[in-house]
């Protein structure tokens, strides 16, 4: 899936968790731009993903340094059947052990580091409302899109920082299902990823698996009704969030 997509889901993914495990209204919003940029994880290992790209220097170094782990990961844990690949690419970090990882290190920043909350929170709207952006092409300058999603970002971290709500475990949750969106998209196209790992199937570790109807990325109308649905949808769970309203 393109960025835009991965994001796309990620948004409704993150607004899902947040109307049905958040204590409040505004968890909707700041889960929802947080699965944004969390979906957004998993293409780390690639420095000219919009992730990669998002720190500029920081970012693709980090990038790199991913995309060399997982060839050196795929070469130690590999069985003769996965043969010789360039595991660089939608391998360690699109695996389950991957999205527990993500998970685990939003909790524990957002839990113990001063500002942790504010930094996860911050970090992850202005790159899923950044990104969920670029699907309104055309609606506008893109010096204006780019705004708001910095102002969306900074409303968010601070709401998740002082208002009620923005549980660290929440945090924590909704990086781990917006980097699991991550995997099920790609999942979905004809590349897949290797779900089963550091399980064998088949003889494999790396069995790169995908849906029964795969379809190609950034070219098939069905990734662009996934994102619009997702778009549409996410407003929606602030509905569901909503508590009754008892009559008279």
């Amino acid at each position: 899936m393109m960025g835009t997509s991965h994001a796309a889901t990620g948004l409704l993914a993150g607004a899902a968790v947040g109307a049905l495990a958040g204590t409040e209204v505004t968890d909707v919003v700041v889960c929802a731009t947080v699965g944004a940029g969390a979906a957004l994880l998993p293409d780390l290992d690639e420095p000219g993903s919009t992730v990669g790209r998002s720190l500029g220097v920081v970012s693709q170094k980090a990038a790199v340094g991913l995309r060399a782990l997982s060839r050196r990961v795929y070469a130690a844990t590999a069985t003769p059947r996965d043969g010789s690949r360039d595991a660089g690419h939608r391998h360690l970090t699109h695996t389950l052990p991957a999205v527990l990882v993500f998970g685990v290190s939003a909790f524990l920043m957002a839990a113990v580091a001063p500002l942790g909350t504010v930094v996860v929170v911050f970090a992850m709207a202005a790159l899923g409302a950044g990104t969920v952006a670029k699907s309104f092409r055309g609606w506008g300058r893109r010096r204006t899109r780019d705004t708001a999603a910095a102002i969306l970002a900074v409303i968010c971290a601070t709401t998740a920082a002082f208002a009620p709500g923005g549980a660290a475990w929440l945090i924590g949750v909704t990086v781990a299902v917006g980097s699991l969106t991550h995997i099920l998209g790609d999942w979905l196209t004809r590349s897949g990823v290797p779900l089963a790992w550091p399980v064998k199937h088949r003889g494999k570790r790396w069995w790169m698996f995908h849906s029964p109807l795969p379809f190609h990325t950034g070219r098939s109308p069905v990734e662009v009704v996934i994102r619009w649905v997702s778009l549409l949808g996410a407003p929606v769970m602030l509905w569901v969030a909503v508590p009754a309203v008892p009559a008279g």
